[in-house]
């Protein structure tokens, strides 16, 4: 883990202390001696600070390259963070995420949403974290937060006047694919991701996903 990580982790949970609420629930789910794909619903640009400082390992993720712009480059640096090119696939963007699951302190934080949602409400995923869940044979965490949406802008990093509570699901990998893996698979894949981050969200977040197919298996990682 980086020392910058580690300053940065450090500074957010002592502004927490002095001015928000920040509860953790299910750390002991967090697997050891693993890298890990998280997926979690997202709210706002505190999100990603917030769990990865949750589950502790050093923090990978992927972000859409308006933020790299100074100073907000600093910190998304910092805290893991490549730039993603939206408009189109990024296959340097994808690779590097791959690449970064190599290592097994590794967290790579994937918002399966795509953007922060709009009524707090946990949106439909994309494919993403599935395919390089599959691409990569990768745990999968499972993670919630509620309250960050109160986080409008960077300078509430420093003054945190928020309760946010993240809640750590049960990791799992998926086992047994098809021969055909079509984009039925990864939908399937993907509406279980996101039915286990609805299941730890507080009602008024979640949204349950609906007409499951299970063409896959999966196991639960201990």
């Amino acid at each position: 883990m980086s020392k910058l990580f580690k300053i940065c982790d450090l500074g957010l949970r002592f502004t927490f202390f002095l001015f928000g609420d920040l509860k953790i629930e299910g750390f002991n789910n967090i697997p050891k001696n693993k890298p890990i794909i998280t997926v979690s619903n997202h709210l706002s640009i505190i999100d990603p600070p917030l769990c990865a400082s949750a589950v502790g390992k050093d923090p990978k993720f992927l972000a859409k390259k308006e933020l790299f712009k100074f100073p907000a480059n600093i910190l998304l640096k910092f805290y893991g963070a490549f730039p993603l090119n939206r408009s189109q696939i990024d296959i340097s963007a994808i690779n590097w995420a791959k690449n970064q699951l190599k290592d097994k302190n590794n967290s790579l934080l994937i918002f399966p949403e795509g953007t922060r949602s709009k009524n707090s409400k946990l949106q439909k995923g994309f494919n993403g974290a599935a395919r390089i869940a599959i691409d990569t044979n990768s745990v999968i965490l499972p993670v919630s937060i509620s309250g960050s949406e109160k986080c409008t802008n960077y300078l509430q990093f420093l003054f945190p006047k928020m309760s946010v509570t993240i809640k750590i699901g049960k990791p799992f990998k998926i086992t047994s694919l098809p021969n055909n893996r079509d984009k039925e698979l990864y939908n399937s894949i993907t509406k279980e991701i996101m039915h286990r981050i609805s299941v730890l969200l507080p009602e008024q977040y979640a949204n349950n996903p609906s007409d499951i197919i299970k063409n896959f298996k999966y196991t639960e990682v201990l």
